[in-house]
């Protein structure tokens, strides 16, 4: 079936445990992630192969981290060692009553630095059907960028579909740097995640409040951009630990669908988008008949995306079995209405 590669910053993480802040703790818990980083992870875990193509410090903790993605199943043969600096950050986790706090530690780490152009190679795109890209690696810096934007096209050359995640971060650039980044880039796009804010915050799409005016300014944005397919997660929060999930997906053919809503008990939220996307791309490459079957495309998805707010770190870890067992759960009240 050919494989996902993925390109972004690998990142380690700290968090004090429970619900300690960082001036509370005594010992901290790591991580590993990355946008990027998660979507591979999981994919690997729902058994599609995976690889990424990142650069890793050429030091004991590049070692660790390159350890973390073989134990996982994610090909590395993609993964450059250079510099010096493997990007942090920390996480806070939250309460009913306070939300999770994120603090970045990453300025000067190794893919923020790394300028691969002129030695992308032909063979890693070899058996490789899409590549996934997040706006997060075109706001790390303008090296990332670039090198965002060279690989793209060369995966294009090789008939690879390019999948893009807007994941809009506010602590790395401004809403008009992230304008002129992605209208360049999204020509380019054939599987794009993104919701009604991304479209009309950064894009400036008109969309009415109801549903049939987001789903009209998804299509003229995907009519715009030449997206095949767009997939949307959606979230109502009732506290910072209880949720609900859903999801819709659309094809240019005028296909579409959407999830049940889930009710979720925020473990940990980190990733959970990730773990969405994912689902999505397990399902567009392992699916025979895509089209015939976007009811299980996008409720197998969110249900990835339910599953990861249950597990401690940023990356989905459990086998696709788990997640089949849980949509078997849900076939009676369990299911919001």
């Amino acid at each position: 079936m050919g494989k996902i590669m993925a390109l972004g910053e690998m990142m380690m993480r700290f968090s004090p445990p429970g619900t300690e802040t960082l001036k509370q703790h005594t010992s901290l818990e790591t991580f590993y992630g990355g946008a990027e980083i998660n979507v591979a992870v999981a994919l690997s875990n729902l058994g599609t192969e995976t690889e990424v193509i990142t650069a890793l410090p050429d030091n004991p903790v590049g070692d660790a981290a390159l350890a973390y993605l073989r134990k996982e199943g994610v090909q590395t043969g993609a993964v450059q060692r250079e510099g010096n600096r493997l990007g942090t950050y920390f996480v806070e986790k939250g309460t009913a009553e306070r939300p999770s706090k994120i603090t970045y530690d990453r300025a000067y780490s190794s893919f923020s630095r790394w300028s691969p152009q002129e030695t992308i190679s032909d063979s890693w795109f070899q058996d490789c059907q899409i590549l996934h890209i997040s706006g997060i690696t075109l706001a790390i810096s303008q090296e990332a960028r670039e090198t965002a934007y060279a690989l793209a096209k060369k995966a294009k050359e090789h008939g690879v579909q390019i999948s893009f995640d807007f994941n809009y971060r506010s602590k790395l650039w401004s809403i008009e740097q992230a304008r002129e980044a992605f209208e360049y880039f999204l020509p380019m796009v054939d599987i794009c995640f993104a919701g009604v804010k991304d479209l009309t915050n950064i894009l400036n799409y008109n969309v009415s409040g109801d549903a049939d005016g987001e789903e009209k300014a998804y299509r003229a944005f995907m009519q715009d951009y030449g997206i095949t397919w767009l997939a949307s997660s959606r979230r109502r929060p009732f506290t910072n630990l209880q949720h609900q999930l859903s999801g819709l997906l659309l094809h240019a053919s005028g296909g579409r669908a959407e999830a049940p809503v889930y009710d979720v008990s925020v473990y940990d939220r980190i990733g959970g988008g990730d773990a969405f996307s994912a689902g999505i791309l397990h399902q567009i490459l392992e699916s025979p008949e895509a089209l015939k079957n976007m009811s299980e495309m996008i409720t197998f998805a969110v249900a990835v995306g339910v599953l990861a707010h249950t597990v401690p770190g940023d990356a989905f870890c459990l086998p696709k079995e788990d997640v089949n067992a849980f949509l078997n759960s849900q076939q009676g009240s369990d299911i919001a209405r």
